[in-house]
């Protein structure tokens, strides 16, 4: 397990919000961030002056609930710019350590999509019975939803059969990112594709993020972008620096290249600006 693990969202379908089961902080200490949903300045967007985007647009406009949710159809366009996913036979674990430090039988896999390498660890079929965590296929197309530049940063993938170790503040961890890694832990309700597309960019957002932020001021710039911006991807944006950051990424990376790119401009002009300059780096 990773050093910095940062927990992350669930549910991401309109119906699964009642119950926010999520939360993400650092488990070792992260550079100190200016509080998430603090004052915007004075020149921010006056609320009647605020872009609504429409259409296939829509998913752009903030969330009143939960977390951000691109469609099937933006995360289908992201899988034609990767190549089909390679993946290897499984190989049996005898001893695999969890997260929450119990043993049992593994399956490890590698999954190669251009060039790319990334491990995956998984419970057998029938540990992983009622878990609702996706198969390995399943993993592989959210992987290859993910844009190159920002799916590098991520290495490995751990399905745990048994529930995180530690709680949130904001309620149970089911995912979290950091160091490379992305862990996925049993949820509740069924889970689809698009389900995991969300959810694995947001987690490998975190990974992302790590490569940019290398101490306080790198993320105080990304928290005053937000505050410029005077709008929330969503509620769960709003929780900590780094998820906004996370779900940001969604939306950046959904429609970037589409002609919801202008609309995304107008809604969130500084973090749109902020996103490319980490991208041109």
């Amino acid at each position: 397990m990773g050093p910095n693990r940062q927990q992350g969202p669930v549910g991401l379908t309109k119906e699964k919000h009642e119950d926010l089961e999520d939360g993400t902080t650092p488990r070792t200490a992260a550079p100190d961030a200016a509080p998430a949903g603090s004052k915007p300045p004075a020149d921010a967007p006056k609320a009647g002056k605020r872009t609504v985007a429409t259409g296939a647009c829509a998913y752009l406009n903030p969330q009143s609930r939960g977390t951000v949710i691109a469609s099937p159809e933006a995360f289908d366009r992201l899988r034609t710019k990767s190549g089909p996913a390679t993946i290897s036979p499984p190989e049996s674990k005898a001893a695999y350590i969890w997260p929450d430090k119990s043993t049992s039988q593994a399956v490890a896999q590698e999954i190669q999509i251009d060039g790319q390498k990334i491990q995956v660890i998984r419970p057998t079929d029938d540990a992983a019975k009622g878990k609702n965590l996706p198969t390995t296929k399943q993993v592989s197309e959210a992987l290859r939803a993910i844009p190159s530049e920002q799916r590098v940063h991520t290495n490995v993938v751990i399905l745990s059969p048994t529930p995180a170790p530690e709680t949130d503040a904001l309620g149970k961890i089911v995912g979290e990112g950091g160091s490379g890694e992305i862990t996925l832990y049993p949820v509740n309700d069924a889970q689809t594709q698009n389900d995991f597309d969300n959810r694995f960019t947001h987690e490998s957002g975190h990974n992302t993020q790590e490569t940019f932020w290398k101490g306080a001021g790198e993320v105080h710039e990304w928290q005053n972008a937000a505050d410029a911006d005077d709008r929330r991807p969503s509620p769960y944006a709003a929780s900590r620096t780094g998820d906004d950051f996370s779900e940001f990424i969604v939306l950046f990376n959904a429609a970037r290249g589409t002609p919801c790119e202008a609309t995304a401009k107008k809604i969130y002009p500084n973090r749109w600006d902020k996103m490319e300059a980490y991208r041109s780096k």
